[in-house]
């Protein structure tokens, strides 16, 4: 069987069809959002713990760390956040078959 460059979503001009970019745009949107999900949900009890320990000690350490990491938890959580929206989209659009025929028993978690 011979290899075909066509088959590999590179088109005659060399370029890449619609359907590697929609390949390649959901994939990186993926990588993304499973980088920032997890590390805001490991944040969230970390930030809470460390208000908590300023609640309690009034140390300013505390509170320092409980801004600085507070920050990194509201920039992850948007960040999250914008690439879960689009990747909805991309559900809608590059999967819409897929969608349809699915869409009852995975509509509910990804709403």
């Amino acid at each position: 069987m011979e290899f075909s460059l066509l088959a590999a979503g590179v088109d005659a001009a060399g370029g890449l069809d619609t359907v590697a970019l929609s390949r390649w745009q959901f994939g990186i949107t993926t990588v993304y959002h499973f980088i920032f999900v997890p590390l805001t949900i490991g944040l969230a009890p970390l930030v809470a713990l460390m208000q908590t320990f300023w609640a309690v000690t009034k140390k300013p350490h505390w509170y320092r760390a409980t801004r600085f990491f507070g920050v990194v938890l509201l920039v992850n959580f948007a960040m999250g956040v914008a690439t879960g929206i689009v990747q909805e989209y991309q559900f809608g659009m590059n999967w819409s078959e897929y969608s349809r025929m699915v869409g009852d028993v995975f509509g509910g978690p990804l709403a």
